[in-house]
């Protein structure tokens, strides 16, 4: 794998982590009413933008891996926000990276629900996590159909945007060798930064 894919890889999951663990705690703490669309809407459109720079089948699933150890790394450790990222990435490396639908949109709704579901069912008949278990089978269908619902449509609204970014950031990177070798320096520094903050917040957790 080359260089430049390793780094983007690395940026994008802390990128996607950070967003996790910082707004994912904000809102949390404050009480935001399903929390998990949003941060599914901008997981998303981090993989939508991280795509056009790194095609490839199971970038986006690595990509997620980062994203929970990065999450892991400044969170309290709660096993099924690990498996939403990791379960979001794959579905989204499935829809956009092998099956391939012409509409990005669809793509993303399908990649969305899919997810949900999956959570769904692994937390109440995998995992057996008894929060799930004993809020009964009302907590899974509003997770799916409703969550599910609300995060596929703004998704679904977030994905051509994200993938017209994706392609303006491309279009206007630096291409001759010196800017190049620069830009992936800032690039460097700043995934750097990102990962010495989380390990800094885990070390005095």
């Amino acid at each position: 794998m080359k260089k430049g894919y390793i780094l983007g890889i690395l940026f994008f999951g802390s990128l996607w982590g950070f967003s996790e663990a910082m707004l994912g705690g904000l809102f949390y703490r404050i009480g935001t009413p399903l929390p998990s669309v949003y941060l599914t809407i901008i997981g998303v459109s981090i993989l939508i933008v991280a795509r056009v720079y790194l095609p490839g089948k199971g970038v986006l699933s690595a990509i997620a891996a980062f994203a929970m150890l990065y999450k892991f790394l400044n969170s309290p450790i709660f096993a099924c926000h690990f498996l939403g990222i990791l379960l979001l990435g794959i579905c989204c490396d499935l829809f956009f990276n092998f099956i391939k639908f012409k509409n990005k949109s669809l793509s993303a709704m399908l990649a969305v629900y899919i997810n949900y579901a999956l959570f769904a069912v692994m937390m109440v008949y995998v995992f057996r996590y008894s929060y799930w278990i004993e809020a009964g089978s009302s907590k899974v269908l509003n997770h799916i159909f409703v969550g599910g619902t609300l995060a596929a449509i703004g998704c679904a609204l977030a994905v051509p945007f994200s993938h017209k970014f994706g392609l303006w950031l491309q279009k206007n990177k630096p291409h001759a060798d010196l800017a190049e070798s620069f830009a992936r320096v800032r690039l460097a520094s700043v995934t750097t930064g990102m990962w010495l903050f989380a390990l800094a917040v885990f070390m005095v957790q």
